[in-house]
Parts: C-alpha cells; structure tokens; sequence
C-alpha cells in the first residue's frame, strides 16, 4: 500500500511537471506564431512598399525613354539648323563680297546717276551736237546705264544681305532656345537617372529586409514544427503516466478491497469458531467462499 502511495504521488507530481512543461512550450509556440504573424505583417508593408517604389521606377524610366527621344529629335534639327546656318554664313559671304565689288564700281547714289541720265537724254533729245559731242553723250549715256544697272543689283543684294542677317539672327535664336531647351532635358534626365539610382538602391534594401523576414520567419516555423513534435512526445509521456497512475489508483483500490474482504473473513471465521452451532448468511458464505471479482462485480 504505502508503496502505491509513493508511485501515485510520484506521478502525480511527474504529470503535473509534464502539465507545465506543456504549458510553457505551448506559450512559446504561441509567442513564436505571434512573431511569425507580426513578420508577415511587415513583410507586406515593405512589400507594398517595393512594389510602389518600382511602379515609380518604371514611370521615371518610361519617361526617361521619352525625354531621350525627345532630345534626340531636338538634336537634328539642331544639326538641321546648323547646316542651315552656315549655308546662310557661306552665301552671306559670296554677296558681301559682290557687293563690295559693286559698291566699289558705284560710288554715286542712284538718284544722282538717274538725274544725270535724264539731263545726258534730255540734252539729246533737245539739242543740236557735233557728231563727235553726241557720240560721247551716248557713250556716256551707256555707261550711266550700265552703272545704274549695277547700282540696283548692289542694291538688291543689299537688301538680301540684311534679309540673310534677319534669318542668320532667327536661326540663331532657334538654336539658343534648341540648345537651351536640350540642357534642360538633359538636367531633367540626369535627375531622373539619380532619383532611378536611388530607388534601386532602396528597393535592394528592402528586398534585402524581405529575404531577412523570410528567413527569420522559416527558423520560427522550424521552431514551431520541432515544439509540435516535442508537444505530441509530450502528450504521449502525459498520456502514460495518466494511464499507469490509473492502473495503479485501480490497483491499490482492489488491495484495499482485499483487504477489507480479508478482515471480514476473519471476523466471520471467529464467530463460527466461537459458535460451532451458528449458521452463516448467505451473504457470509460469500464472503468466505466466494471469488473477488465476483464479489466485487455484486
């Protein structure tokens, strides 16, 4: 008896132990999906965040696309105009040219040289010349003529002179605004080429804490399926010693029924020893006859 006693007690206190060793794995297993939970929430967040930061990416590289076409459609007219310009630059040069050799020829205005033609014509017509007199008013006349005629195209490539500066001046502030206009996109490009660079690095930072959540989160689910496993060894261990403290319990209560049984035995046993001539109950022959089981099935 007193040995079942020290069992029973000694179970009890290995299955309490087995109780609370369970209850504290279970909190950590409980503490550790918590973390597990907590993670993939911010494994979410950043990879929102990721997926912002390359929508940005794509958009600045879509437009980047978009400024480098546009520039280099700025660049040949760019060309366009320069070629342009010096074709303006090398005739502007051939006239400039003519027209020195005109203006070197033609030193008298054109109203002067027409004055002078009409008073040669007008003393022609009107007039009675020696023959050698006409004939060097006529020569005269031919060469006022002639220097007029000169005179107007000097004139004319004047005029095409200050038209060509005119246009060399437009060309040149189409260029300016051109050039202007290209350095801009180009600060615009660079900026956008930093704020890439930035965006890169950052979505490899972030892809970097996401592959860091990863792995803590697949060394927390390894230690949550290795405490699952020592739970259910320790379920197992409860289990046993539950079922050996029950084996046990049902053991010392049948000692204990044989035990009473035995004493009544013996009582029984006295009386009829003391008393030869009394007759024993039914229920008495039982007990001194009878088996345990079926007297503990009655």
């Amino acid at each position: 008896m007193a040995l079942n006693d020290e069992k029973l007690t000694k179970l009890l206190e290995e299955i309490d132990s087995l109780r609370e060793r369970i209850r504290e794995v279970k909190e950590k297993r409980l503490q550790l999906i918590e973390n597990i939970r907590d993670l993939k929430a911010r494994k979410r967040e950043l990879i929102e965040r990721r997926r912002t930061l390359i929508d940005e990416a794509k958009r600045l590289r879509e437009e980047r696309k978009n400024l480098i076409e546009e520039i280099r459609n700025l660049r040949s007219k760019r060309r366009e105009l320069r070629e342009r310009l010096k074709e303006i630059l090398k005739d502007l040069s051939e006239k400039r040219k003519l027209l020195n050799q005109y203006q070197s020829r033609v030193k008298a205005p054109i109203h002067v040289i027409q004055r002078r033609l009409q008073q040669l014509e007008w003393k022609q017509m009107t007039s009675v010349l020696p023959l050698e007199v006409e004939k060097e008013i006529i020569q005269e006349i031919a060469r006022l003529e002639e220097l007029l005629e000169q005179a107007y195209r000097a004139k004319q490539i004047k005029k095409e002179v200050y038209e060509s500066k005119a246009e060399l001046m437009k060309l040149r502030l189409e260029l300016s605004g051109l050039t202007s206009k290209i350095n801009g996109i180009s600060n615009k490009i660079t900026s956008i080429d930093s704020r890439i660079s930035e965006l890169s690095k950052e979505i490899e930072e972030l892809s970097s804490k996401i592959g860091g959540i990863n792995e803590q989160i697949q060394k927390f689910s390894e230690e949550i399926e290795k405490m699952t496993n020592y739970l259910q060894e320790l379920y197992a261990q409860l289990r046993d010693k539950r079922e050996q403290y029950v084996n046990i319990l049902k053991e010392k209560q049948k000692e204990e029924i044989m035990r009473r049984l035995e004493e009544k035995r013996r009582r029984i046993e006295e009386k009829v020893s003391k008393s030869k001539t009394r007759r024993l109950s039914l229920e008495e022959l039982k007990l001194l006859y009878g088996e345990v089981e079926e007297i503990e099935n009655e």
